[in-house]
């Protein structure tokens, strides 16, 4: 710690000790500590993460309710910028003093509608330490899941306490004991109860993956039975989806931790199995086990009882027989991880695994080299990106080191290596001939399977890189040129450069040039290898339509240009080769060659049918997913996309039937008459079949829409 942060820490702790002696000072004092915590210092975050917690669990009779709840409002935003901070006692204090900020921050929005401002801090913060859940962080995330999961056990209980308070507060209580959504007025314009509750359905379903790991971690799996044993109290409408997961659990299917002896493995499964035991004969002492599920209860009891007395029979610390059957998890780390060579030799240079191994002494010299390059090229795509990095890191340590120990090498020996190089020198030289010319070997032809799997392969990659952030995409922008009309598609790499690539590979890449035969084999293995990429894109944007609206979009404005240009050149040259031996034959039919082409291929229409397909695909998938509150993103699709047929238009008569969401389905139809005129016929059409219909709510709906636009 230098002078300048001691100077900035003895400052906090005088105001510190000013705010504790004058309560009506203290809300200015924490205030201004607040604006401090933005700074990079570390020492001065984790002391004002350390006063924040101080200060949020004092009592109600030195800082009031309301005083408080005042502070929380005030303290969202730099809680936000404290839970970035890659420490884990600060992360720590951050959830602790964020779990009474969210119940604060909350109530205070539920009474308050219209302080959009406040719940949007409250989401934002939510929504920040939810999605830290499933990391790794305040840590960086490494190759080994497994080492992850056990060093960084005390971040996961602390976020594990504030996802707990998220579900308890966005759902609703049986009893009016406790805060719950119950409390919230049901016609709340900013915390709407159908969001909040499937925003805690799907968090729950987050916590009770942690019963279903392979391994066990005691301390998380502990916890996680504790915060169950008070949701089940509270929020009894969910008891039917915990059980089943309780009664699924059992501890005798986990494997061992590599990182855990097997005397440690023993005891964690006695405790876990104690705590289960203690949770479900909670439940039946509080009646909320449904009869359905009392009978395999009872036997879960049952056992759990029996594997408990057995356990308490004997010294479970001890070897016995059956530490024969307890399986370890497969190792995904390094066995040799030290940067020291012991032997200078090859061997232990490059060996990662146990150097006793019999495989270490397998001589790989007496395969083949095309299986030797073939196993390399397959590990090394299988192999994640962290873990070769690691590997990589530990080798070129060793060889380093390595280079340091050895002894400098006599001057006479290098003197009799100069000259024996001079003399190999001399004979390649003599050797030489100008005349020879080395050629390269013809590359191999690839199968069309193997096409198909580097295909893949490269998909996936690029996917990879689409989830990747470069923080130098908008530098990169900004340094472009304006010269829209002279630029190329990427100049420089940015963000969505991989789906231009991508789209542009599956449309003009895989155009086969001068086929005119469409039914050739190389037209439809190139299409099979084109509907690889569009099927990836397809499921990419179904994995999220709401944030990838954008990326859908540009593929099918890629589709529908390049099939457009393609298949008018096809009709334009069968247009000019018909033409041409009409003017041959008799000159005097043809006045102008040149615009008789041009008129005849404009009169022609221009087919479509790969954009047709997946744009029907993307508009079918698309509408079941939609909500009511989806229409700014329908709209979006429905204005943007370069062309819509009569079946796209049919698809949204499936949104004006469903009660709930007609209003969206028929202001598409109104959009569609007013602003694209070419679809106006087919968009009538949909409110006649409507407006014939037996449904009374849309035939008066359809028949207002008909009077105003047909």
């Amino acid at each position: 710690m230098n002078d300048e942060t001691k100077n900035i820490i003895a400052q906090l702790d005088k105001a510190r000790e000013l705010g504790l002696s004058d309560e009506h000072l203290f809300p200015q004092v924490v205030k201004q500590i607040l604006n401090l915590v933005s700074n990079p210092n570390l020492a001065v975050q984790a002391w004002c993460a350390k006063f924040l917690k101080e200060a949020f669990t004092k009592k109600d009779h030195y800082v009031s309710p309301a005083v408080k709840v005042d502070l929380a409002i005030d303290a969202l935003p730099h809680l936000k910028v404290l839970a970035s901070v890659r420490d884990l006692e600060v992360f720590k204090n951050v959830i602790d003093v964020s779990v009474i900020v969210f119940k604060l921050a909350f109530k205070f929005v539920a009474e308050n509608d219209g302080s959009s401002n406040v719940w949007a801090g409250v989401n934002e913060l939510k929504n920040n330490l939810v999605a830290k859940y499933d990391t790794q962080f305040p840590f960086e995330l490494s190759f080994d899941r497994e080492h992850d999961a056990f060093r960084n056990i005390d971040g996961k209980l602390e976020l594990l306490k504030f996802v707990m308070t998220v579900i308890d507060y966005q759902l609703r209580s049986n009893s009016n004991k406790y805060y719950s959504l119950a409390r919230v007025a049901p016609q709340h314009t900013l915390i709407k109860a159908p969001l909040m509750e499937s925003e805690a359905a799907a968090l729950l379903d987050v916590v009770l993956k942690t019963l279903k790991n392979d391994i066990l971690i005691t301390p998380l799996v502990t916890a996680t039975f504790n915060h169950l044993s008070v949701l089940v109290r509270r929020k009894r409408q969910f008891v039917d989806t915990i059980i089943p997961v309780l009664e699924a659990f059992d501890s005798t299917t986990k494997l061992q931790s590599n990182y855990e002896p097997v005397e440690s493995f023993k005891l964690s499964s006695k405790y876990v199995d104690r705590t289960l035991r203690v949770l479900f004969n909670y439940m039946s002492k509080l009646q909320l086990i449904p009869p359905k599920f009392q009978g395999a209860i009872s036997r879960k009891l049952a056992i759990l009882t029996a594997r408990g007395d057995e356990i308490r029979r004997k010294n479970i610390v001890l070897e016995s027989a059956a530490d024969a059957s307890i399986k370890k998890r497969k190792f995904e780390g390094f066995v040799t991880t030290s940067k020291k060579l012991k032997t200078f030799d090859y061997k232990n240079l490059y060996c990662l695994t146990d150097i006793n191994q019999e495989l270490n002494n397998f001589d790989f010299s007496s395969i083949p080299q095309n299986i030797l390059v073939s196993m390399a090229l397959t590990a090394l795509t299988r192999a994640s990106t962290p873990k070769l990095a690691k590997a990589l890191e530990i080798i070129s340590a060793r060889y380093t080191n390595a280079i340091k120990d050895l002894a400098a090498v006599d001057p006479e020996v290098k003197k009799e290596l100069k000259l024996d190089e001079d003399d190999t020198s001399e004979t390649r030289e003599m050797d030489y001939n100008p005349e020879t010319t080395y050629t390269l070997p013809a590359p191999k032809t690839l199968s069309f399977q193997q096409k198909k799997e580097h295909v893949n392969l490269i998909v996936k990659n690029f996917f990879e890189l689409a989830n990747k952030k470069d923080g130098t995409a908008e530098a990169a922008r900004d340094e472009t040129g304006n010269s829209e009309l002279t630029k190329v598609a990427i100049n420089t790499w940015r963000e969505d450069s991989w789906l231009v690539l991508l789209t542009r590979l599956a449309t003009r890449g895989m155009h086969t040039i001068d086929s005119k035969d469409k039914e050739s084999a190389d037209i439809k293995n190139n299409e099979q290898l084109s509907d690889i990429i569009r099927k990836a894109l397809f499921d990419y944007f179904l994995a999220n339509i709401h944030e990838r609206i954008d990326l859908v979009i540009e593929w099918l404005n890629e589709e529908w240009y390049n099939e457009k240009v393609m298949n008018e050149q096809v009709v334009r040259e069968e247009v000019t080769q018909r033409l041409t031996a009409l003017y041959k034959s008799n000159p005097y039919l043809i006045s102008d060659l040149e615009q008789s082409i041009r008129d005849e291929v404009e009169k022609t229409e221009i087919g479509t049918p790969v954009y047709d397909l997946w744009g029907q695909r993307v508009v079918d998938a698309m509408i079941p997913f939609l909500e009511p509150t989806d229409r700014k993103v329908f709209l979006r699709l429905l204005s943007d996309l370069p062309s819509l047929n009569r079946e796209m238009i049919d698809g949204i008569k499936s949104l004006c039937a469903d009660p709930a969401r007609s209003k969206l389905g028929f202001l598409a139809l109104q959009f569609l008459i007013m602003y694209r005129p070419p679809v106006k016929p087919a968009c009538l059409d949909v409110l006649r079949d409507l407006s014939s219909g037996d449904q009374e709510d849309l035939k008066a709906e359809a028949q207002t829409l008909l009077k105003k636009y047909e």
